[in-house]
């Protein structure tokens, strides 16, 4: 039995509608779907803001918040004289500075946690054998209780001193911060791999507005 032309043509545009149909609510659902995750993941991925703060860098200038603000800002804790981990750790970040000579957006922050002794002569002698960029690479120190109130406070990171020699103990790791100053990511400064995981997170950072 042969179906009639009209009909033939009524039933094509009725299974055309309702491909339609089905393909718009499938690409509005996957939309929101992004939408939700990517609120979600912002909402996670922000770990604090930091607060105002004033220290010196290793030529003597002043550096606050303000400073960080506008870029991304790869942020770890050493003093020069660890007998641990921290020359391991300046090294990685040298390697990281290396890996973003060309994008000056990207900033570089090393904080003492020896202020005491680590001065911003020390702190220069120091940097200078890690082929830091002065420009983009900041070495701070300050007053003791203020550099331990940031770190503590502020980057939410530990920092304590124990028995012994001037023994120091401080966290290994790296603090992401973003261009609005807030910490965005935490990643172990002597995990193999940093080097490959910072990069995604410092060009989504980078991105954004």
């Amino acid at each position: 039995m042969t179906v009639p032309s009209n009909k033939r043509l009524i039933i094509a545009i009725a299974g055309l509608a309702v491909v339609m149909m089905v393909t718009v609510s499938v690409v509005l659902f996957k939309k929101e779907v992004t939408r939700i995750r990517e609120e979600k993941a912002k909402r996670a991925s922000i770990k604090g803001e930091l607060p105002d703060f004033s220290l010196t860098n290793q030529a003597g200038e002043r550096i606050g918040r303000s400073d960080l603000l506008d870029r991304v800002n790869v942020v770890n804790f050493v003093f020069t004289n660890c007998a641990g981990p921290c020359p391991a750790l300046t090294s990685m970040m040298s390697r990281i500075q290396k890996d973003w000579i060309s994008v000056s957006d990207v900033q570089f922050v090393s904080i003492t946690v020896d202020p005491d002794r680590d001065s911003p002569e020390v702190l220069n002698k120091y940097a200078a054998g890690f082929d830091f960029d002065s420009e983009r690479w900041h070495f701070l120190t300050g007053d003791k209780d203020r550099v331990y109130d940031l770190i503590k406070n502020g980057f939410r990171a530990e920092v304590t001193e124990s028995d012994g020699p001037h023994e120091i103990m401080h966290s290994l790791r790296f603090a992401l911060v973003d261009r609005k100053g807030r910490i965005r990511a935490y990643l172990d400064g002597e995990s193999e791999s940093l080097l490959i995981d910072l990069r995604p997170m410092v060009r989504r950072l980078l991105a954004e507005n």
